[in-house]
């Protein structure tokens, strides 16, 4: 039986894999009472931001024991199960995807009374990026100089989009990714579908980036499976030239992780056909290592330069994965681009 995959208001400290730094940090801070009024927790997409915000919420009201799986206090188990009276969670809502200025309003009512259960009251900016101008100069005033019972946590993978007044009233706290290999062991762990087979896993480690909650996104999304889709289709395109660019787009562009997915993978690939090239003998730096023989028999086929030029033009089209609605039309004209590299 593996271990569960905990949602992130169930993680204690001692369940967040990584985050090491940040965890002496918070205990440091709690235990000496000195955890700064309003804290910005910052880092990549899936790096463990939201689970350690809602661990810490739980130290700071059930400090030491909070930190500690077993902890059965009635605050760890409310916050877990999002039934906690003191803990005030605002975040995107409504077809704009933003954090409305209403549900500021209603936070600062609710944060100014004394706590009801806990030590703390805490206020909880999810996705903080996504506050409006409106909504960031209604929390201004609280996020500077919140009621002396309460704390303000923000949470974001984009610090540069909040306003800077915003910015320069935060302690920030950077998130870390954590090593591919330490991940990959986590995932055999935990994770099922893997099947025990650790180059699989380092595999979805290594295109994640030390991130966990990235790696079990792409997991989920049945990135195992797309990259035989891939490989495929890239197959085909290799073999068959400019004629099965659109047929090709198009089967990349069916699978689930949509266009940033595709371009993970299409990077790895191309990525590791150039290490193949450059450093035949060091297999142990390639993504995909189970594709060795593949990898060899292609590359041999590329110009050099020409695996480079394909690997800057995957690289130019992953700002267009949070912008573009049709990812067929980026993977078409990337396809393009990438022919005329690999055939120069």
């Amino acid at each position: 039986m593996k271990p569960p995959i905990l949602e992130p208001r169930e993680h204690v400290f001692e369940t967040i894999l990584g985050q090491d730094q940040a965890k002496r940090l918070f205990r440091t801070m709690i235990a000496a009472d000195r955890l700064p009024k309003a804290l910005l927790l910052h880092g990549r997409r899936g790096v463990g931001k939201k689970s350690l915000a809602y661990a810490l919420v739980k130290l700071i009201n059930c400090f030491p024991d909070g930190e500690r799986a077993d902890c059965q206090s009635p605050a760890c188990r409310k916050i877990a199960r999002g039934v906690y009276l003191d803990l005030i969670e605002v975040g995107p809502s409504g077809p704009g995807g933003q954090i409305r200025v209403e549900s500021a309003h209603e936070a600062e009512w609710r944060l100014a009374t004394s706590p009801t259960e806990g030590r703390r009251k805490v206020l909880l900016i999810l996705d903080a990026h996504l506050m409006n101008v409106a909504t960031a100069n209604a929390l201004l005033k609280t996020i500077e100089e919140p009621p002396g019972h309460a704390r303000v946590i923000l949470v974001t993978d984009r610090p540069g989009m909040l306003p800077a007044t915003i910015r320069s009233r935060c302690s920030a706290v950077r998130c870390s990714e954590i090593g591919c290999e330490r991940l990959a062991d986590w995932l055999l762990e935990h994770v099922g579908d893997l099947a025990g087979d650790r180059d699989r896993a380092r595999f979805v480690a290594l295109l994640a980036e030390g991130r966990p909650g990235q790696a079990l996104s792409l997991i989920a999304t049945g990135l195992l499976q797309e990259r035989a889709e891939t490989l495929r289709a890239l197959a085909d395109f290799h073999r068959e030239g400019y004629r099965a660019f659109m047929i090709t787009a198009y089967r990349l562009a069916q699978g689930h992780g949509g266009l940033a997915g595709a371009l993970a993978l299409l990077f790895a690939w191309y990525r590791d056909l150039l290490v193949s090239r450059v450093a035949p003998d060091e297999s142990d730096l390639l993504l995909n290592s189970d594709q060795l023989e593949a990898l060899r028999s292609l590359g041999e086929k590329i110009p050099l330069g020409g695996l480079a030029k394909a690997l800057d033009q995957v690289a130019r089209r992953f700002d267009l994965a949070d912008r573009i609605a049709n990812p067929q039309v980026v993977l078409e004209s990337l396809l393009l681009d990438v022919g005329m590299a690999t055939r120069a």
